[in-house]
């Protein structure tokens, strides 16, 4: 045996791996070399939500599924619907909307969303009072809105950016009694800060909220305006007790420091029990080491100290994913955010840049984890586009999920065979004299212009293995 007479390259070793356990990488292999795909994407069921070709660059992200399983609640770029505009209209391309579409199968392209049944939130006018006086809202349709997430079958809450008098993004709820007819819908403000009566309130902002399942508590971000010398401290998880929420126009409402402040700290999710937040992190936070990219944490939330108003921030606070690059990997910081529980809490599902097998590409793709973070993500999920924001739909592991795919090869093959069975009887009814060949190309043209979303356009899709 040669081990014995090398053994004392054990000690250099042993240190070796003491250094990888302290600055928190891995010597666990990478994923497999083997990634199973169907066509253009993951092997497995994928149903195409959205099919409109009514845009070649708006983008629907977020997707969230309501509690009676029927409406699917999105956000999208200004102009997704309506189509029909009149000239007038200003284009804000880069402000977002909210959107409400029935689950459904998409079994053809359409035209355009209202196509599908898909309606636009119109929110009413609202007066909150900033910098000592009543500030009103006179086009709240042009504001900038995001992150929509269901309080239940009625209620929606979302985040708007306010932009008066230096106030930034607030959060809000709406108030939806017919989903199928979200038109002219009352709002109210859910949180304002004590400083937004000052004179000059501090450029602070709410995002990324998540309640509860209990629905008691709103955990959001809450961070300074991004302007220079604008951030000192960074970003917090903050909690707002939802049962003093808009009282006094969201001046009367509590809220608790769960984090000190971090570089980075967005996409927040609760675990089923209420127990836990997941979310994405800068590599400061829990003294998780130096870098660029970002990686996946929870932290324990304390509902009895909630409730007695007595919490002290940065509880414990487990980091689940350890990302490491390849040798002479040309990224410098992999990005994982976006995550989400299990319905049954044992599953994390989330998006990471991290390289996937077989490609040599860091395009955003989903991936899994389990929940106590015991073992090395797997891919869940992969297209060689961006695949983002999923959404735990059913236990099993079915997710609503947003893509840059286009249209699934499946629904092309068979989109193209239908449209060679047409030529085959126009052939046969006016004697056109085509041969297969001809008849073949005719069919791919006319799929053709379907094909050219991927990669240009997010639509929303369901995905299970």
């Amino acid at each position: 045996m040669k081990w014995p007479r090398n053994r004392f390259l054990l000690l250099p070793y042993v240190a070796l791996l003491i250094i990888f356990v302290t600055v928190g990488c891995t010597s666990k292999e990478d994923p497999g070399e083997t990634l199973a795909v169907s066509g253009n994407h993951s092997t497995g069921n994928l149903t195409m939500v959205t099919t409109d070709t009514s845009s070649d660059g708006y983008h629907y992200l977020n997707p969230q599924l309501s509690p009676d399983g029927k409406t699917i609640l999105f956000s999208a770029d200004w102009w997704a619907i309506p189509t029909v505009r009149d000239p007038g209209d200003a284009t804000f391309i880069n402000h977002r909307q909210m959107i409400l579409i029935p689950l459904q199968e998409g079994f053809q392209p359409e035209t355009s969303l209202e196509d599908q049944n898909a309606v636009l939130i119109n929110l009413q006018d609202i007066a909150i009072p900033i910098s000592g006086r009543d500030e009103f809202f006179t086009d709240t349709e042009n504001m900038d809105k995001g992150n929509p997430i269901w309080e239940d079958d009625n209620h929606v809450l979302f985040w708007m950016n306010i932009n008066r008098n230096g106030v930034g993004s607030r959060l809000f709820r709406a108030f939806i009694p017919d989903p199928l007819d979200p038109s002219f819908t009352q709002i109210e403000v859910l949180f304002m800060e004590p400083t937004d009566m000052n004179l000059s309130p501090y450029p602070l902002n709410h995002l990324d909220c998540a309640l509860s399942p209990n629905k008691r508590w709103l955990a959001f971000t809450r961070f300074y305006s991004a302007i220079q010398d604008s951030n000192p401290n960074g970003v917090a998880i903050h909690i707002l007790d939802m049962q003093t929420a808009a009282t006094n126009s969201g001046y009367d409402g509590e809220i608790y420091a769960m984090t000190g402040e971090y570089s980075r700290i967005e996409a927040l999710d609760w675990d089923p029990f209420g127990t836990k937040i997941i979310f994405s992190g800068g590599m400061d936070v829990g003294g998780a080491g130096v870098g660029s990219g970002t990686e996946i944490f929870t932290l324990d939330v304390d509902t009895l100290a909630l409730e007695s108003g007595n919490v002290t921030p940065d509880g414990k606070i487990t980091r689940l994913t350890f990302t490491s690059m390849s040798e002479g990997d040309p990224i410098s910081g992999i990005l994982n955010g976006d995550p989400v529980f299990s319905l049954d809490g044992s599953r994390v599902y989330f998006v990471s840049t991290r390289r996937a097998p077989t490609t040599t590409l860091h395009d955003r793709n989903i991936w899994v984890i389990p929940s106590d973070g015991r073992l090395e993500p797997e891919i869940f999920y992969f297209t060689r586009f961006d695949d983002v924001d999923p959404f735990a739909m059913e236990p099993d592991g079915t997710l609503l999920l947003s893509s840059a795919l286009g249209f699934p090869t499946e629904m092309l093959n068979r989109l193209e065979e239908e449209a060679y069975q047409r030529w085959v009887k126009k052939n046969e009814d006016e004697n056109l004299g085509l041969s297969e060949v001809q008849m073949r190309e005719n069919a791919a043209d006319e799929v053709r212009n379907v094909e050219f979303f991927e990669g240009v356009m997010s639509h929303l899709y369901t995905f299970s293995k």
